[in-house]
């Protein structure tokens, strides 16, 4: 239980979550918002190739409250969440709050919006929902990750379940008592592992599916009277002990309201986990600096940081059998973008390419102190007795794109997406006229060729 005068963590979320008006917001976390809607959507549109196996679980689950994305059905809000959410992910390209390596938005606008859509309520009370969703999840995963990350535990599972719950019981208009229910109730459904990523199967995607589902149900049920632990967080049985271990949480202030955790949101320019974005930016400038080819090369070595080589897929050399293994894997992107000259979805289905598979046994991935979170520095070995190298440092302009970065790397993937340039431009139109949409209907029309 906690102690008298100490702060009960579940009722400080509830009413931050209930409380959050978007008149107190400042202007740079409306903004940011914006970037991070409108480039979970196009993640979303990018990643239609691989949506018929979500769209066929769903389709047929009724009642008709909310759409499937790319897809036009109308399904449960809780199946349209689920899918949705998914498919967001399926490129893994979306949105990373990487101080608690969670993809909040894709766990979070899904629910949302399927909410809204079902509720009919208008783009302010949809934006609500969504930032004070991403505050949650990323306020307790950036507290905890470090201790639940070693035990097995995915992040995004854990934390965006939490996050979703409180965007719904926002959408929803529960008020303090009842957003506080709905994120007690949710962190009984959370959870996922980075087994995943191990062993390269497809629970990676169903994961951010089932936290927004699973954040509706919790939801739903606080709207229903049902009441959560309040002490589901510091209780002697409560989620700091069962996922993170007992004294896990450094303590101090939470900064709920002052400290805007949305604004530290990074973007992906490729479909590869947040890790392998500058191991791939390096090999793409390389290969089109000097026109090498792939059988030039005798040789790769990737440096990264020690804490980012030990996650979990960063280090796999197959077999590969699905793209939550070639996705993860830092050998198999660098030896895609040395092949293709491009880092796509397709690129990541080439499980058997020869090419890839004699690059991949080429490559070692070395442990860096000198080297940042994110950062890395790539050295090829060619036949003729060169080497060739490249180091990539980001800062907070490299991943941390403003709303024309977000743009431009839309009009990139447009080539991937089944909507054609008319149908981006309305959507990005949609986005960002966000707070005086009547409904969200633009949101969902601009995901549909």
């Amino acid at each position: 239980m906690t102690s008298p005068g100490e702060m009960v963590v579940g009722r400080a979320l509830g009413e931050f979550a209930a409380q959050l008006a978007v008149v107190d917001l400042p202007a740079e976390v409306i903004e940011k918002l914006r970037c991070n809607i409108l480039h979970d959507l196009v993640c979303a549109v990018g990643a239609h190739s691989v949506g018929e196996p979500l769209w066929g679980i769903v389709r047929s689950s009724g009642p008709a409250e909310a759409t499937l994305l790319c897809d036009g059905a109308r399904v449960g809000i809780e199946h349209a969440a689920f899918a949705n959410a998914s498919l967001m992910h399926a490129r893994a390209q979306d949105d990373t709050h990487f101080p608690a390596k969670t993809h909040v938005g894709s766990c979070v606008v899904p629910a949302a919006l399927a909410i809204a859509e079902q509720t009919g309520a208008d783009g302010a009370t949809f934006a609500r929902a969504v930032i004070a969703g991403c505050e949650v999840a990323a306020a307790v995963g950036e507290r905890l990750v470090l201790a639940t990350t070693p035990r097995g535990f995915r992040a995004t599972p854990v934390f965006g379940t939490l996050g979703a719950a409180a965007a719904s019981a926002v959408a929803l208009g529960l008020d303090a008592d009842g957003c506080a229910d709905a994120i007690a109730i949710a962190s009984s459904f959370s959870g996922g592992l980075n087994q995943t990523w191990i062993d390269g199967s497809s629970e990676y995607r169903l994961h951010l599916g089932m936290a927004a589902r699973n954040g509706i149900v919790a939801a739903r049920m606080a709207q229903g009277g049902l009441k959560g632990a309040p002490n589901w967080y510091e209780g002697a049985a409560g989620f700091v002990r069962a996922f993170a271990g007992e004294g896990a949480d450094p303590g101090g202030d939470w900064e709920l309201g002052r400290r805007w955790r949305l604004l530290d949101v990074t973007y992906k320019p490729y479909p590869v986990c947040a890790i392998t974005q500058s191991p791939v930016q390096i090999a793409l400038d390389l290969v089109a600096e000097h026109d090498l080819t792939p059988e030039q090369i005798v040789a790769v070595r990737c440096h990264l940081h020690p804490v980012d080589r030990l996650y979990p897929g960063t280090m796999n050399r197959g077999p590969f059998g699905d793209v939550g293994a070639t996705l993860m894997s830092a050998e198999y992107c660098v030896a895609m973008a040395i092949k293709r000259r491009a880092a796509t979805l397709d690129g990541l289905q080439e499980f058997d390419d020869p090419t890839i598979l004699r690059l991949v046994e080429l490559t070692d991935v070395l442990a860096d102190e000198g080297m940042p979170n994110l950062g890395s520095r790539l050295e090829l070995d060619l036949a003729d007795g060169r080497t060739l190298s490249g180091e990539l440092v980001p800062d907070a302009s490299t991943y941390g794109w403003d709303w024309d970065g977000v743009c431009a790397n839309a009009d990139r993937m447009l080539p991937e997406m089944a909507i054609d340039a008319a149908r981006l431009a309305e959507l990005t139109a949609a986005v960002r006229g966000l707070f005086e949409l009547p409904n969200v209907a633009p949101l969902v029309s601009g995901t549909l060729a």
